[in-house]
Order: C-alpha cells, then sequence, then structure tokens
C-alpha cells in the first residue's frame, strides 16, 4: 500500500505513522547522527573522481563531435533523476512500512516503482537524444544513431543501477541507518561512475562500425521490455501514479540539463586546457546535489510522519540539519579543489568548486524543502519531485558557473 490523500477533492496527505518495530530504526535522532551519516554517505561522492577520471581518459572521444560531450549532463543528470525518484520512494517506503527490506516476495508497491523506472527511462533517453540533436544541429542522419546512444547508455546503466539502490536501501534499514541519510549519495555515486562507462561504452560501439549494430539492438530490446511491463503493470495504481506524476518531472529535468550540455559543447576547447576541472566535474555536481537531496529528503519523511508541518516557516526548525549537512558538503569541496589544483596546476581550477559550493548549497537547500512542502501540501508526493527536480536544477547551474568562470578566466 502507499500514502493516500485524505479525500477526492483534498490536497493535504494523510500523516501515517512510522513503525516502530525492531526493524525501524527511530527518526528522532541524536544531536549530530546527520553530520556523522551525511560525512559518511558523501564520502562515496568522491567515487565522482573516478567517473571524472574516466571522463579525462576518453576525452578524445567524448570531445569527438558536439553532440557526444552535449549528452554527457544529460545522461548523469538523467540517470541521476531517475536514480533519485527509486531511492526516494524505498527511502519513504521503508520508513511507512510499504515496502520490505527484501527482493524476494517484497510488495507490489515495490514492484511497480521498478517496473516504472524501466519505462521512464526509455521516455528520457529518447526526449535526451532529441535535445542533444537539437542543440548541437548535427546531420540529420545521425539522428538514429543519438537515439540508440542515448537509449543504450541508459539501458547498461540501469542494468546496475536499479538492483544496487535497492540493495543499499534495504541493508541500511536493516543496520540501523537512515535510508534518508545515505540511500541516495550513495548510490548516486554508483550511478554516476557507471553512467559514465556505460557513456564511454556506448560511444566506442557507436563509432566502431560494427559496433553501432548492437547499439541499435541495445535500444530495440529496451522498447521491447518497456512496452511488456507496461503491459504487465498497466492496472497498478502505483505504477500509473508514478508514471503520471514522474513524467512531466522526467520532461523537465531532461530538458533543464540539455542547458548542461550546451553549455560544456560551448567551451570544448576551453575544457582541454583545464583538465583538473574536467576531473573534478562529476564529483561536484554529485555532492552538492547531495546535499540537498538529504535535505529535501528528511524534510519529506517528516511530513509523512508528522514531525514536520507542511508550512514554508518550517525551515527554521531545520536549520540545524542544514548546518551540519552543509559543513559534511564543506569538507569534500575542499578535497575537491586541492585535487583540481595538483591535476590542473592553477589557482583557477582550485577556486571553482569552492565557488560553486558557497554559491549553489543555500539556494538547493531552500528550493529542495520548499517543493516538498508546495507538493505535499498539493497532494503529491514529494518523493516524485524532489530528487528529479533539485539535482537538475543543480547539476544545470553547477555546470553553467563551471563554464562562465572558465571562460572568463580563461
Amino acid at each position: 500500500m502507499s500514502p493516500k490523500p485524505l479525500g477526492r477533492g483534498c490536497r493535504s496527505w494523510k500523516v501515517v505513522p512510522m513503525r516502530n518495530d525492531a526493524n525501524s530504526p527511530p527518526i528522532d535522532r541524536k544531536r549530530f547522527q546527520l553530520l556523522r551519516d551525511s560525512l559518511i554517505s558523501l564520502s562515496f561522492d568522491l567515487g565522482g573522481l573516478i567517473a571524472g577520471g574516466i571522463l579525462e581518459s576518453f576525452s578524445s572521444l567524448t570531445l569527438r563531435e558536439p553532440w557526444c560531450i552535449a549528452i554527457y549532463p544529460i545522461v548523469l543528470t538523467g540517470r541521476g533523476a531517475l536514480n533519485g525518484i527509486e531511492a526516494a520512494r524505498i527511502s519513504t517506503g521503508l520508513h511507512l512500512g510499504t515496502i520490505k527490506p527484501s527482493f524476494r516476495r517484497n510488495t507490489v508497491y515495490y514492484y511497480s516503482i521498478i517496473a516504472s523506472m524501466t519505462v521512464l527511462s526509455l521516455l528520457m533517453s529518447l526526449i535526451m537524444g532529441l535535445l542533444a540533436y537539437a542543440s548541437t544541429g548535427p546531420d540529420p542522419s545521425e539522428l538514429p544513431l543519438i537515439l540508440s546512444t542515448a537509449i543504450s547508455s541508459q539501458t547498461i546503466a540501469m542494468m546496475l543501477i536499479v538492483p544496487a539502490t535497492s540493495l543499499v536501501g534495504h541493508e541500511s534499514f536493516k543496520r540501523g541507518l537512515d535510508p534518508d541519510a545515505v540511500l541516495y549519495p550513495i548510490t548516486s555515486t554508483v550511478a554516476d561512475i557507471w553512467a559514465t562507462i556505460s557513456y564511454v561504452i556506448s560511444l566506442s560501439l557507436a563509432f566502431s562500425g560494427a559496433g553501432s549494430a548492437v547499439i541499435y539492438l541495445i535500444a530495440s530490446s529496451t522498447v521491447v521490455l518497456a512496452l511488456v511491463l507496461a503491459l504487465v503493470f498497466r492496472r497498478e495504481e502505483e505504477f500509473r501514479r508514478t508514471l503520471r506524476e514522474s513524467f512531466l518531472t522526467i520532461v523537465a529535468v531532461t530538458a533543464i540539463s540539455s542547458i548542461s550540455g550546451f553549455s560544456l559543447s560551448s567551451v570544448r576547447e576551453v575544457i582541454e586546457e583545464a583538465p583538473g576541472v574536467l576531473t573534478v566535474y562529476p564529483a561536484i555536481i554529485d555532492t552538492i546535489g547531495d546535499c540537498a537531496a538529504i535535505f529535501g529528503s528528511t524534510s519529506t519523511t517528516a511530513l509523512f510522519t508528522g514531525l514536520l508541518r507542511p508550512d514554508i516557516g518550517e525551515l527554521r526548525s531545520k536549520l540545524q540539519d542544514a548546518v551540519q549537512i552543509g559543513g559534511a558538503g564543506l569538507a569534500y569541496f575542499a578535497i575537491y579543489s586541492a585535487m583540481a589544483l595538483i591535476i590542473g596546476g592553477s589557482w583557477r581550477s582550485f577556486l571553482i568548486p569552492l565557488s560553486v559550493y558557497f554559491i549553489l548549497l543555500p539556494i538547493v537547500m531552500i528550493f529542495a524543502f520548499s517543493l516538498s512542502i508546495l507538493t505535499f501540501r498539493r497532494g503529491l508526493n514529494p518523493d516524485n519531485f524532489i530528487i528529479p527536480l533539485e539535482t537538475t536544477v543543480t547539476d544545470t547551474m553547477s555546470t553553467v558557473i563551471i563554464a562562465a568562470m572558465l571562460l572568463l578566466t580563461g
């Protein structure tokens, strides 16, 4: 079962008390538990440096055509948005008891969410490819290859990320950790690394002659699988609800992230002259997004469990959480700046990560909190909106700031 609105004409959610059995960690946190959990979970964002290293190592491939680098931020943001929906739904579902911490014999609610992720992934891939094509203007004959590459990249990534997100959620819950604080930050890094690997694999196949046939095969198989799942789960309310509420979010996410793709495509030559920034780029957008995601996810759970009133003024009560999450994030941004300085060899590379942190963090935290309140009050499930929209805004603004600083200081 899933949380239900109070009635047909009511725009408020019914507050469901959180289970408090032996398998449910208490929602009331110790004074610095959120700082501890955030430091632990954000440490996985260091893995974003691996994604950046891969991107840097294959820069001749990723910068080969304008659409190649233009599609990368959309791949990261898109995969992160879908992972965010899954992570948020699993976190809240575990707290409310609508999802069991197990793969086998789980609830229909859980399997409906997983099926909806496949369908949404296909829809996002199609939009992603079209936007990359429109923003870079390649020859029309390249459109099928671009679309197939986008679909294949998402499909290869999904094969690992979807089960990994469920596994981390299940195990963290059973071990007494708060899934709101650890699930998305941990899995978003895995998503970034694997999405980057999937992106490089797809591009390599696309430009390898015979390998392009594999790209078309993966893409067509994904279409068939999505159609089968849509047919099987068409009568499940949660499947339909997730598609209905998340589709517009996915369209907005992909459209906004295309700005990131255009920004990177516009500074391709400058990027080659600033390798340190390219290496830490995935870690930057991952960590700043994860900080806001933790803030938004804890707010959503507090709303559903009755610990937070659906009022914007309640932001004051979340200041302690914001400080703890922000402090954890700052520690890692200091590391990214040092890494950028060492690799890039300039103070410009050092200042860019810290500038992104101080400019964006307060903005995206307020945005995530406000979105949770507004969607909750309108009878929508905030988990379908907060992380996808927040991470998209964060990724896009981070990329634009980085591109602007590279141009202004180049």
